[in-house]
């Protein structure tokens, strides 16, 4: 069925339930804010950014903070420094924004380290691209369990996508989906993740998210991860999918590669992308 690469991490416990009730006093004091970091670097030119915000309290709304007037550089392994300039396009959605001046391709084997400085506080990270495996191929099918949806009517396909993994080595990666341009969940809070042990030396025949209608444009995106950033999505899964319930784990931050108390992660991926046309073949 569909997510068979989805990492899902399920924590089993048992408790014991007394008859009686106790009263919890829940701490709502403010926090301080703290400086979050999304950073990535891949190997495709225009392809890397880092995105500064501010941390926000539980009950706050609106959009959070974004940090305008950090220094952001990235140094590489081979001894280059490419610098990071604040939203260039001067367009509100790239508002919190910097990317690279002029714009660059990563390698794999070159590990990267991220420096950003906010306030006379300095942020570091460091990773190192690892390979990606190839996408051999997408295929569109129609779905056997066809339904109707009012809201999307005709989507009727299913996509399903092949690859070899080479089993020399350990690998993570992150798989990203789209339909025409727009990126595709199942679930919102679906993070697609998987380690070459879950995938086998033969991807074949995987269902991705979503569900199409003939001429849609689906495409995959593959990313190669460390074993740190393996961790940081399967922790923010955990997070985002926790219901709260007695055996759920109390809530934490995402474990990070990031210095100084800072949220977030910078990630440094090889990708690899394929993209079909839907079609009844």
């Amino acid at each position: 069925m569909k997510q068979l690469y989805k990492y899902i991490l399920i924590v089993c416990a048992a408790a014991l339930v007394f008859s009686c009730e106790e009263t919890i006093t829940i701490d709502t004091s403010t926090t301080d804010s703290k400086v979050v970091i999304e950073g990535l670097v891949t190997n495709v030119a225009s392809g890397s950014y880092v995105k500064l915000s501010r941390s926000r309290n539980f009950y706050d709304n609106g959009q959070t903070a974004r940090i305008t007037d950090a220094q952001v550089t990235v140094n590489t392994s081979t001894g280059e420094q490419i610098v990071f300039i604040h939203n260039p396009s001067g367009g509100t959605d790239s508002i919190g924004y910097y990317f690279p001046n002029p714009n660059f391709a990563g390698t794999v084997g070159t590990t990267y380290t991220l420096n950003v400085e906010v306030e006379g506080k300095t942020y570091t990270a460091a990773e190192e691209m690892q390979p990606v495996t190839t996408i051999d191929s997408l295929t569109s099918k129609i779905d056997e369990d066809e339904f109707d949806d009012p809201e999307e009517p005709g989507r009727h396909f299913a996509v399903f996508f092949f690859a070899k993994e080479p089993q020399d080595r350990a690998d993570y990666y992150l798989f990203k989906f789209y339909r025409n341009g727009e990126l595709l969940l199942d679930w919102p809070t679906d993070i697609y993740i998987a380690d070459d042990e879950a995938l086998g030396e033969t991807i074949d025949d995987v269902e991705i998210a979503g569900y199409f209608k003939e001429g849609d444009k689906a495409k995959v995106e593959m990313y190669s991860l460390t074993r740190n950033g393996f961790i940081f999505y399967s922790d923010l899964s955990t997070l985002l999918n926790n219901d709260g319930g007695m055996f759920s784990p109390p809530p934490a931050n995402p474990r990070t590669n990031l210095s100084n108390g800072a949220m977030g992660y910078f990630q440094v991926s090889a990708v690899d992308a394929l993209e079909i046309t839907v079609e009844d073949n």
